[in-house]
């Protein structure tokens, strides 16, 4: 692939950072604050591991910076593993990434999302049996697979209208969690305890947390068309993931402020409930109705994006032919598309009646990943960076890789039903390794 010129690469720093907010804040920071209150014993709990998987997601950060730096080239973690680890070890975890991106994270991000658009939809009808509900996220996912099927192209208008939608959500659940909340509540304990350790509650938090603070490595996807891209591509994804953990800590406080620990647990829809309180059932609709909106947008970036990195995978030898073939009336690689729709559908008849199964399965695999970018960038730091490239310290490098492990493991260890999906498809991956490669 020929790269534009840097002086005729359109994108800078701003860009940069705009498209890592994009890609972070999506319909997590909607529903997950809930998820966490019902996992953990207080709001200290809650507004605790959020900063810690803020501290990761900023630890992460840094290392995609370098790495981005280093590697200038649109492809993000695929090229990372590919070219950082050796041509031996490198296009096999870099096929196992796209594998397990494929089956696991692409899959099961798009069911989550369709589960939490529909249980919003249930907030504008006024509720929807459970039978129902897996029936509409079913049918949302078929929906959406079927338009990309077909082409789509006012793709950016629509997700320029979605980030309009989430930026205008978050806005006002902040502005009225500080009119309308209360500060003892964010010190008031869960009337119950939930059962286990210290160590489940970490575990059990953190995995939809990271998945809330996820999509910082999106930046590194357009370094080959920013200008300057070691300079600007580590300092575009630093700043975007510190106005997230900045924005995240500030609505996790509306919320407990507004409905306190238990209301936040029973709440099905945060947003929508903090709204309603304030201003009455019309607004809580109103705002459910925007995160509908958004919720379609990021399914939508899910369904049209990750299918051509399979794509590209494939041309380069480490994923099936098939895959390869783009449909010459659309151009669009119709086999990943629908491959990854089917899985989702199966994800969400799986587990819709229970989104942390579905969140479980995404983390354990992506965490093993994680930990991998952490390995190439050990490895990269031993050669001298281009002048300009923003050095992570190893110090972050360090607590990026042993939080990755220990989500990992820590997922396993308490959640070794939800985990063991990934951990197969992990196996049945090395397993076609070989075949792929004749």
């Amino acid at each position: 692939m020929i790269l534009p010129a840097r002086d005729e690469r359109p994108l800078g720093a701003l860009h940069v950072a705009a498209i890592v907010v994009g890609a972070i804040i999506g319909v997590g920071i909607f529903f997950t604050p809930a998820v966490l209150a019902r996992a953990l014993p207080s709001p200290g709990w809650v507004l605790g591991v959020w900063a810690l998987a803020g501290l990761m997601s900023l630890a992460g950060a840094l290392v995609y910076a370098e790495l981005g730096g280093r590697f200038p080239q649109a492809g993000g973690i695929y090229v990372f593993l590919r070219d950082g680890l050796g041509p031996r070890a490198g296009p096999p975890l870099a096929f196992l990434y796209g594998w397990l991106q494929l089956l696991v994270i692409q899959p099961g991000a798009m069911a989550v999302i369709a589960v939490v658009l529909v249980d919003h939809v249930a907030v504008l009808v006024g509720g929807v049996s459970p039978p129902l509900a897996t029936a509409g996220s079913v049918l949302v996912v078929a929906l959406f697979t079927a338009a990309n099927l077909l082409g789509l192209r006012t793709g950016g208008r629509i997700q320029v209208v979605m980030a309009a939608c989430k930026l205008l959500a978050l806005g006002a659940l902040i502005a009225i969690g500080a009119a309308f909340g209360e500060a003892s509540r964010l010190s008031a304990p869960a009337s119950h305890a939930p059962d286990g350790t210290p160590f489940t509650w970490l575990v059990a938090g953190l995995i939809p947390a990271l998945f809330s603070f996820g999509g910082a490595y999106h930046g590194t996807y357009v370094a080959g068309s920013v200008r300057d891209p070691e300079r600007a591509v580590p300092r575009g994804i630093a700043g975007g993931i510190l106005v997230v953990l900045v924005a995240y800590l500030i609505v996790n406080a509306a919320f407990l402020g507004s409905l306190g620990h238990d209301g936040l647990a029973a709440s099905k829809s945060p947003a929508a409930d903090v709204a309603a309180r304030a201003f009455g059932p019309l607004a809580g609709r109103a705002l459910a109705a925007v995160i509908v909106v958004s919720a379609a947008g990021i399914l939508n970036t899910v369904c049209l994006g990750f299918p051509f990195v399979v794509h590209a995978m494939a041309k380069d030898g480490l994923f099936f032919a098939r895959a390869a073939r783009l449909d010459p009336r659309t151009g669009r690689p119709n086999v990943a598309v629908a491959v990854q729709g089917g899985l989702a559908c199966v994800a969400i008849v799986v587990g819709s009646s229970r989104v942390d199964v579905l969140l479980t399965a995404i983390a354990f695999a992506d965490a093993f990943f994680q930990a991998a970018v952490a390995v190439v960038h050990f490895l990269a730091r031993r050669s001298p960076a281009k002048p300009g490239v923003l050095r992570a310290p190893p110090e972050a490098t360090l607590v990026f890789f042993v939080l990755s492990v220990g989500v990992a493991v820590g997922a396993l260890i308490e959640r070794p039903i939800e985990s063991a999906y990934g951990a197969a498809v992990l196996v049945v991956g090395a397993l076609l390794w070989k075949r792929v490669r004749r």
